[in-house]
């Protein structure tokens, strides 16, 4: 069997190498030659210890950490022109249980949690608890990718004046940040060396990776770059990374949510009449919710409420479908017996004290109800300044040019905002910062020897909608795709059903991956028994079809009727 490693990778430059010297464009050419591009800091030494983890980023519950250690590596600033005085810190974990040495030892896995906006640190954690059958012949890594958690982190200053209108404040975090010189090294281009330089540090040869959300976007481009050092990939819940930028992804995404809503969310809140009350037509939920509140400052209030009770959680996880269905059906009800002049803040607190939340939701309502009425006003006519440290637009903005100006995301948003009223009522449709990013950057061009993938990806999911995940698992070169019917779950694996486990499981311990397509049945909604028909029944190719406004919420689902099993 063929040693698989998956690692994170760190590494430093002591002699400055020129980009066409040892890191070739990014549009095609050889493996980069990471350990020359790091010069001497490739034989640093890697000291492991006792790993204290963010609290953005803690072991998820059931995590073994007794055999977690952490190490912080020494890493170039930008890899494509390297400066032995210019170094950033990236921390590093492993979770280890077994010698690369041992003839037993199968494979390493790094992985990524996605985002990236939080600590990633104790990812490898989550990975090890995913996967027991790997566990005695696998070790795991995870990192805080540059620019979060304990890694060196980067940001820049701006001020603006809020009479400047709605995109006043994007723009001029845009043209402070795009010129910012150590903000332009955090890049997911500069995170894919990382990783390989981990790998280095790491003795191995090849590696495995596992990425969630972003870490399938990053990972492509790992994949593309260093192709021959990956002996295989998963990416579970994928953008499109047959493009070249990610911008077709969070545009893709507001479309994405609004279906969420009408064929998912609210055909689950209508089989549940008898827990949420407010009927069984999907349709007519739909319009008495907007009929409740079209007043601008009742919507206002929905706005604040769905933020207040964590509501936008229910679209990674049906499993808050009932917290979610409470908050609806409290909005109507507080909104239909509302008087104007309402006042927002107020009919806000009275919509989130009649919403059923876990006791962990409740707790940070409660927090955020006191800031929301603790926001003071701006001051007319004063400029306001501000910090930015958004690693999240920082990558977005330089993963390829994004449309420029505000003119055109006016345009955008008007068209959107017609058939996505939910989300442009939580205030989703606003200019993005990367509208004044201008870059030169792009997803590297995909090769024949990309490495050996499998997709995994839900077909109501709205993060990464299920457009952009049947693409790169039809799109990608080497690369074996299985969805999953009538869910919407962000993050499927390890969802606890044979057939969509079982193929990852087998392609991470070294077999092949699925020859077809795999369509898996999605498995029945909080307090229900059998699984529904949301969408149109896929085939067994599980190509998208058109999307009807609603459907019947009572339909069975058909999926389990395919063939699911592994060719």
């Amino acid at each position: 069997m063929a040693v698989v490693v998956l690692v994170v990778v760190v590494g430093a430059v002591l002699a400055i190498v020129t980009r066409d010297a040892a890191a070739p464009d990014a549009q095609g050419g050889a493996t980069p030659d990471i350990a020359a591009l790091a010069g001497p800091l490739a034989d640093q030494t890697l000291v492991w210890e006792a790993c204290e983890f963010n609290e953005d980023g803690p072991p998820i519950p059931g995590a073994d950490t007794s055999n977690v250690e952490c190490a912080t590596i020494q890493v170039p600033r930008d890899w494509l022109n390297p400066d032995p005085e210019l170094t950033w810190d990236v921390r590093i974990s492993q979770a280890r249980n077994i010698d690369p040495a041992d003839s037993d030892y199968n494979t390493t896995i790094i992985g990524h949690p996605g985002g990236p906006y939080t600590s990633g640190l104790s990812f490898s954690t989550a990975i090890q608890l995913y996967t027991p059958e790997l566990r005695p012949t696998t070790n795991y890594v995870s990192f805080d990718q540059r620019g979060l958690g304990q890694s060196s982190r980067a940001s820049c200053e701006y001020q603006y004046d809020p009479a400047g209108g709605p995109a006043a404040a994007a723009q001029a975090i845009g043209e402070a940040c795009s010129e910012h010189p150590d903000v332009a090294t955090m890049t997911t281009e500069q995170a894919a060396y990382d990783m390989d330089f981990m790998r280095l540090l790491l003795g191995l040869e090849t590696v495995t990776y596992i990425g969630y959300s972003y870490g399938t976007w990053i990972g492509a481009w790992y994949g593309t770059l260093f192709a021959e050092n990956i002996e295989r990939m998963v990416f579970d819940s994928a953008t499109d990374s047959t493009r070249d930028s990610i911008q077709h992804n969070y545009d893709a995404a507001h479309l994405a949510r609004d279906r969420q809503f009408r064929l998912h969310m609210l055909n689950w809140i209508a089989r549940n009449d008898a827990i949420v009350g407010l009927g069984t037509d999907p349709e007519a939920i739909w319009e008495r919710y907007f009929a409740a509140t079209a007043d601008p400052l009742t919507s206002l209030a929905a706005q604040s409420a769905w933020t207040v009770v964590s509501g936008s959680a229910a679209f990674s996880s049906p499993a808050l479908y009932p917290a979610a269905g409470s908050l609806v059906a409290s909005i109507i009800a507080e909104a239909e017996a509302s008087t104007a002049p309402v006042d927002p803040t107020e009919l806000t607190a009275r919509i989130v004290a009649r919403t059923d939340l876990p006791d962990a939701l409740r707790a940070i309502a409660d927090e955020r109800l006191a800031l929301l009425s603790a926001t003071p006003e701006p001051t007319p006519g004063e400029m306001i300044q501000g910090t930015h440290d958004y690693v999240i637009e920082f990558t977005a903005c330089t993963d390829g040019q994004w449309t420029q100006g505000a003119e055109h995301w006016a345009d955008f948003h008007e068209t959107t905002a017609e058939v996505a009223p939910l989300t442009a009522q939580l205030g989703l449709l606003i200019t993005p910062t990367c509208a004044f990013w201008p870059t030169d950057s792009k997803m590297p061009e995909l090769g024949a020897d990309f490495p050996e993938t499998l997709v995994v990806q839900s077909e109501l999911d709205s993060m990464t909608p299920y457009e952009q995940g049947w693409a790169a698992g039809t799109g990608l070169p080497n690369t074996s795709l299985i969805v999953v019917d009538n869910e919407s779950i962000h993050g499927v694996f390890p969802y606890g059903t044979d057939a969509v486990d079982l193929p990852v499981i087998e392609f991470l311990l070294g077999g092949d991956r699925p020859a077809d397509t795999i369509v898996a049945p999605g498995k029945p909604l909080p307090f229900e028994e059998s699984t529904y028909e949301s969408w149109w029944p896929l085939d067994e190719t599980g190509a998208p079809r058109d999307e009807p406004q609603f459907t019947d919420p009572t339909i069975a689902a058909e999926t389990a009727e395919l063939s699911v099993g592994r060719p």
